[in-house]
């Protein structure tokens, strides 16, 4: 599995500039807030009288008009500003005559409607009884924090002043790739090691990092593998470990000098399970799943509380997907699962939340930026393969400091969810400590539930980017109800159809009793309606209805069920997508064997336009929209088996064709990222290179289809493909003679019965060196070019893979398991 850290770069400036920018403040406020466009807002806008010698405080007071971030019906911005700023001066003259010395330090008009108010203690309740005023958010003593991130989801109202409830005694187990034990945000300095610990390498441990454990994979070969932290190549979960759980007060430098950081549970033990361990070329150390689930055992078993995985790879059958069974089993143990969910949104758009952040058990976190935006890359749901909504809730994941090994220089920034899902790992914690008989379970549905909007382009987003929205603690704390399930994933609705769901509603501390409940609909399809009583008991189950028309669009429908009852709202996110399964009305032909096959999709029909999940691949070159003809082939798996695939091996002239493989009738049910036609191996080179290769991993019982479609009927006509069913096996490789003459090129004979050869696999080094190569498909003939080798013998390092390597992930038996690696040696004379 592959790490989650989506791009580096140096923490983000202070407020500056001029019209036209948004910028950053904070202030120590409880909440992070961003300034208008229209101005710079780092200078206060309004003063009231003297100030009093009153001991005084920081207070955030929003109004009741929302932000213009979450306003999705505005149309003139400047307009919307305007009203804004007059409700705020008003709210301003009436502060100023009912409470004496109040100062406005700031306004905020994107992301909240409020002000940040300086006022003598005690001043609270008046202010908050203010016409207009809809909250009244209490500071608390300032205490700089991770650059910003833990205030956004109000972490230290949960801490207290003292930090007695800062994750005092929970154990938080980073998944990942190790952590350096002697960074300073990691000082033991104030922590007693645990009875019955250290466990693992004790000599990587410390009172604070509690456990060490490396789990790498048999046979690889790399100095630092057995290693809980590799020198040369392990960062990110240092990174990741200092968001959860780094030190209160350490310091970091700043973009405007020296600041004080500290992690959401700062408290909190830290346990190192290192899993990812083999290096790669394009994304660091990865690891594959035995080892990841060994990695959840062994965490389970050493007693953390939480674990985080900010880790992932392409969705498969849930029920073949060993991590995702070892997250479920965690969770059902009692360990709370934080997963990010994925940086894949902007190349690959909806449906692209991967394993394991798609176990229905884990809490998975998308990304947002501290202004409550989400992040362009944060992968969306539903889960690709298994249609659930997904992710849960969101997290700042931009531009978050935090730490890296020493070679690195001790603090850098990071985008991604896997800084996001961290937050929630802490802020788990957090809950744990102060609530510890809450479930996992529990534990979810508050943090689900009590969220703040995440704003994108024209809006709060749909709960399929932000799940249940910003995590805000002090609401989480005391969520009052609890929901089983935490959302209402519907799934797949067919035309005609009508599906009910249910989610008990339990008390949770002061929930009991009558809330009246109403619909948000953020995303809405032609011909479907969602509907759901208008009022609930608690405890007790809350339906929601959804009825598809015979004539019902195909698309998505989700939004939010309101809970509210005396000024507190609850919200409880639903999705579902109405299925139009156009390609069931398109003939097929039945493949009984594997083989090569010839195709013509003149003689198909245009019925089908576009494929899901994932919904958008342009960015990286598939076509998305193809209104050609088509043609289908069908075939049934009956046992369990790898893989199953096929690609196009050749077109006639002017043809072109582009595979995709779903599940039978339904063009809306690819089989994840594989059904794709574009390379998935990270250990390959030209990862999301494209590639006519379609396939399923370890698939499901069932029929399947694969379609092979075309983008107008001028380009439809004749192809070839080939077709295999669980090819595990790589090629062979023979080399046809050990003994060349000068000049001559060293010659090889390559065959693969299953996917066929890979030519963009085949690579030869010689001596060392690397060498070219000439491959020739008839006949499996390929020639290492030998110009400059002199006499005498030399060493051969010959690699060949076939094309279903290209659709292998880290769920694969082995590293690699369809690529043959040939040594040998040679002579030159």
């Amino acid at each position: 599995m592959r790490v989650y850290q989506f791009r580096h770069i140096r923490a983000d400036g202070q407020c500056s500039g001029g019209p036209g920018t948004i910028f950053g403040l904070f202030r120590g406020l409880p909440v992070l807030v961003a300034a208008a466009l229209l101005l710079p807002l780092c200078v206060a806008s309004a003063a009231g009288p003297a100030p009093s010698r009153q001991p005084r405080v920081e207070l955030v007071v929003t109004l009741k008009k929302p932000a213009l971030a979450l306003a999705p019906h505005v149309r003139s911005g400047s307009a919307y500003f305007e009203a804004v700023a007059r409700n705020q001066d008003e709210l301003v003259r009436r502060l100023e005559r009912a409470v004496p010395g109040a100062q406005v330090r700031w306004r905020y008009q994107v992301v909240l409607d409020g002000l940040a108010v300086v006022a003598p203690s005690g001043s609270a309740g008046r202010i908050a009884s203010l016409p207009g005023v809809d909250a009244v958010y209490p500071s608390v003593t300032y205490r700089r924090s991770l650059f910003r991130s833990p205030a956004v989801i109000g972490a230290p109202q949960i801490w207290g002043p003292t930090l007695a409830t800062a994750g005092d005694g929970m154990k938080i187990g980073i998944i990942d790739d190790g952590i350096e034990q002697t960074h300073p945000f990691f000082s033991p300095r104030s922590f007693t090691m645990p009875r019955g610990f250290p466990k693992g390498q004790a000599a990587y441990t410390t009172a604070k990092v509690i456990v060490a454990r490396a789990f790498p994979p048999p046979g690889l070969n790399d100095r630092y593998a057995k290693l809980p932290f590799d020198p040369t190549g392990s960062f990110h979960g240092t990174h990741v470990a200092g968001i959860a759980a780094g030190d209160h007060g350490t310091t970091a430098p700043g973009p405007g000098g020296p600041v004080s950081v500290s992690g959401i549970a700062p408290h909190a033990y830290l346990g190192n399970y290192r899993v990812l361990t083999i290096p790669t070329g394009q994304f660091g150390l990865d690891g594959n799943s035995p080892e990841i689930a060994a990695g959840i055992e062994a965490a389970v078993r050493d007693g953390m509380n939480v674990i985080n995985l900010s880790i992932g790879e392409p969705e498969i059958t849930p029920s073949r997907d060993i991590v995702i069974q070892a997250i479920d089993g965690a969770a059902a143990a009692g360990v709370i699962p934080v997963i990010a969910a994925g940086n894949d949104f902007g190349s690959l758009g909806y449906g692209t939340v991967a394993s394991p952040g798609s176990a229905p058990k884990a809490i998975t976190a998308a990304a947002a930026s501290k202004s409550d935006v989400i992040a362009p890359f944060s992968s969306a749901g539903p889960t690709p393969y298994s249609l659930r909504l997904k992710p849960d809730v969101s997290a700042p994941g931009v531009s978050i400091l935090s730490s890296v090994p020493r070679r690195l220089g001790l603090w850098d920034s990071f985008d991604g969810t896997s800084m996001a899902a961290p937050h929630v790992a802490g802020a788990a914690a957090l809950l744990r400590q102060r609530h510890p008989g809450w479930s996992v379970a529990q534990i979810k549905s508050a943090l689900v539930l009590t969220g703040n909007p995440v704003g994108g382009g024209s809006g709060e987003v749909p709960p399929t980017r932000e799940g249940g929205g910003m995590i805000w603690l002090p609401r989480a704390d005391q969520p009052l109800v609890f929901a089983g399930p935490s959302s209402f994933s519907l799934g797949y609705l067919r035309r005609g159809r009508t599906r009910l769901t249910r989610v008990a509603l339990t008390d949770a501390g002061g929930g009991t009793g009558s809330w009246s409940v109403s619909l948000r609909q953020m995303v809405s399809t032609r011909g479907v309606t969602v509907s759901a009583p208008t009022s609930v008991v608690v405890p007790g189950n809350l339906s929601l209805r959804a009825t598809a028309s015979r004539r019902a669009a195909g698309g998505d429908a989700d939004g939010f069920v309101i809970l509210t009852r005396g000024g507190q709202t609850r919200r409880i996110p639903y999705w579902l997508h109405v299925a139009n399964r156009a390609l069931a009305r398109e003939p097929h032909r039945l493949l009984r064997r594997p083989g090569v096959f010839r195709g013509n999709t003149r003689r198909g029909r245009s019925l089908v336009t576009s494929y899901r999940f994932p919904s958008d691949p342009a960015a990286l070159g598939v076509r998305t929209r193809l209104p050609g003809p088509e043609q289908v082939f069908r075939f049934v798996i009956r046992k369990r088996l790898a893989n199953a695939g096929a690609r196009v091996v050749a077109e006639g002239r002017g043809v072109r064709v582009s595979p995709r493989l779903v599940r039978a009738g339904d063009e809306d049910e690819l089989t994840g990222f594989p059904g794709l036609p574009i390379r998935l191996n990270p250990y390959e080179p030209s990862f999301y290179g494209l590639e006519p290769v379609v396939g399923v991993f370890r698939p499901g019982l069932g029929a399947y289809d694969l379609v092979f479609d075309t983008s107008s009927r001028r380009l439809a006509g004749p192809f070839t493909f080939r077709f295999w069913v669980n090819d595990t096996s790589p090629p062979s490789v023979q080399l046809s003679a050990r003994t060349v003459r000068p000049g001559a090129p060293l010659r090889l004979v390559v065959h693969d019965r299953g996917s066929g050869v890979d030519p963009r696999s085949l690579q030869a080094r010689v001596d060392g060196r690397v060498r070219s190569v000439l491959y020739r498909p008839a006949g499996g003939r390929v020639e290492v070019q030998l110009r400059g080798i002199g006499r005498g013998r030399h060493s051969l390092l010959f690699t060949a893979a076939d094309y279903q390597e290209t659709k292998n992930t880290e769920d694969a038996s082995a590293t690699l398991p369809n690529t043959r690696r040939l040594s040998a040696t040679f002579t030159v004379r």
